[in-house]
């Protein structure tokens, strides 16, 4: 029986007690779903607007639901999919033996629109919209693109939209709560993107699918509602990015050092899990933006991305849970070099001050981005498959920023990956870059237990690492006592991860 949300508009004006859950007769319900988790609840302030809070104590490791979509497809511009199933289409056609290509796709016999094959014209997924593509009369050119795999067509904006405004007929109480999703759509309607929104896609749904029902303001607003909550889905068995919009995902909050993570089981239903212990009454989060970043990156990314401008207790805190991440070692101290940080770290237009009571150092603002747009350049330009680029980049800017600053930290991450992916190609692995390994992930775990602490993705990853190369220097004779202690600490702990992440693969532990 699905679970009504109470109304969280002027409950005097709708006749309701506050926290009733009788349907609104004014407004539709807030949210509406299959089952009501009883571990959550919807709340809502100021601050936060609606979110979700524990209901009872969490434990780390816990489920805290299964999400099922609303809506899942191609983003704004994708590389050509499988309206059906959602898989990339060019590996596909790159299977077929050379004489036998084509230059097309296989295509919908009733609407035009690529797909795998016949057996996803009837997709359910796909057969709702099919009608009202083939109806239009339109026909996408989408064709192969050999010389560039990864093209990526602007035909598939319509897509997602038209899934959520078909909803209305199919699904008419999951449409009336997508209505009661935030959009931000008056900072949106600013952006260039918006621009071509309302010069293209408005026009393909009220005139080329002929759904004049809905007006410029009700398809711009949808478009809204989904850049501000859908989530990123990857597929890697179907080589593609999706998004996917979901009840219970729209209502998380965001902080920066998060208490839940989350993956996609094979129905793309969202499954969070609590990556620490969340007491009761504690705002349930998740993180929309990158462990690794300082603050002034990480907030300008959720201001552009999501358009708001994060005040979470990392971002307030100029130490950043004393990893002093978005800080640099003062130039001016010499004998003793103290920390340059935010005097306001939510403050754009912030000075940036010497922690010495002694030094009088400071930096502008506009120094200090330019500080930060020098480094972020100089680490893209670095070569992705040559890990001594990262290692000469260590060397140069470690001892002016320190260890743990942001940009340390990401040429610190990416190392780690190159000489992981090194060692599984290049046939007998060697000592020295694995023990740097070693010592990249032992570093890199102190960070994450600080910023993304327990069961979260980044220190996930940084475990599976560690595991992998301790492995390593135990198949070369080489591992001491303390690291094969070290490595069943490793062991045991993963175990526990693996047992609500698919993604931590058990059958390795043998070992």
């Amino acid at each position: 029986m699905p679970g009504v949300w109470p109304c969280f508009r002027n409950t005097r004006e709708c006749g309701l007690k506050p926290g009733s859950l009788q349907a609104c007769p004014f407004h539709p319900p807030s949210i509406t779903i299959r089952f009501a988790p009883l571990n959550v609840r919807v709340v809502r302030n100021d601050r936060l607007g609606r979110h979700l809070v524990a209901t009872r104590h969490i434990k780390q490791g816990e489920i805290i639901y299964r999400d099922e979509p609303y809506a899942v497809g191609p983003k704004i511009a994708n590389v050509p999919l499988c309206l059906g199933c959602n898989r990339n289409l060019m590996p596909l056609w790159q299977q077929q033996p050379a004489g036998n290509r084509v230059d097309r796709f296989y295509e919908c016999t009733r609407c035009g629109w690529p797909l795998c094959g016949a057996s996803c014209e009837e997709s359910a997924q796909h057969k709702i919209e099919c009608s009202v593509l083939a109806a239009s009369g339109y026909r996408p050119n989408i064709r192969p693109h050999p010389s560039n795999p990864e093209h990526r067509e602007s035909a598939y904006c319509v897509i997602v939209p038209l899934r959520v405004l078909l909803l209305e007929r199919n699904a008419p109480e999951r449409y009336a709560t997508v209505q009661g999703f935030e959009s931000h759509l008056a900072e949106r309607l600013a952006s260039p993107l918006y621009g071509v929104l309302r010069s293209n896609l408005v026009p393909f749904v009220r005139t080329v699918l002929g759904l004049q029902q809905y007006s410029e303001q009700t398809v711009l607003e949808l478009s809204a509602i989904l850049d501000t909550n859908c989530y990123e889905i990857r597929l890697p068995e179907q080589h593609v990015k999706v998004r996917g919009l979901y009840p219970l995902g729209a209502m998380l909050s965001h902080d920066c050092r998060p208490n839940t993570k989350h993956y996609f089981d094979d129905r793309l239903y969202m499954v969070l899990v609590a990556t620490v212990d969340i007491p009761e009454g504690a705002v349930i989060h998740a993180s929309y933006t990158q462990p690794l970043l300082g603050t002034v990156q990480r907030r300008l990314a959720l201001r552009q991305a999501k358009c708001f401008d994060c005040a979470c207790e990392r971002c307030t805190d100029p130490s950043e849970y004393g990893t002093h991440a978005s800080g640099f070692r003062c130039p001016n101290c010499r004998r003793a070099p103290s920390f340059v940080l935010a005097a306001e770290p939510t403050n754009y237009r912030t000075i940036w001050r010497c922690q010495n009571r002694r030094c009088s150092y400071q930096e502008r603002p506009e120094q200090y981005v330019a500080r930060c747009e020098r480094l972020q350049q100089e680490l893209l330009a670095l070569d992705r498959t040559d890990p001594s680029g990262y290692e000469s980049f260590l060397t140069r800017h470690e001892p002016s920023l320190h260890r743990w600053n942001a940009y340390i930290l990401q040429a610190k991450y990416a190392l780690t990956q190159l000489l992981s992916s090194a060692r599984a190609t290049n046939g007998t692995p060697k000592e020295a870059p694995i023990r740097r390994t070693v010592e990249l992930c032992r570093d890199l775990l102190a960070v994450a237990d600080r910023l993304e602490p327990g069961y979260g993705t980044f220190r996930t990853k940084l475990l599976l690492e560690l595991w992998a190369a301790l492995g390593t220097l135990q198949s070369l004779g080489v591992l001491s006592d303390p690291e094969r202690q070290e490595r069943c600490t490793v062991r045991t702990e993963l175990e526990r991860i693996a047992k609500t992440d698919p993604t931590v693969d058990v059958s390795s532990f043998g070992g």
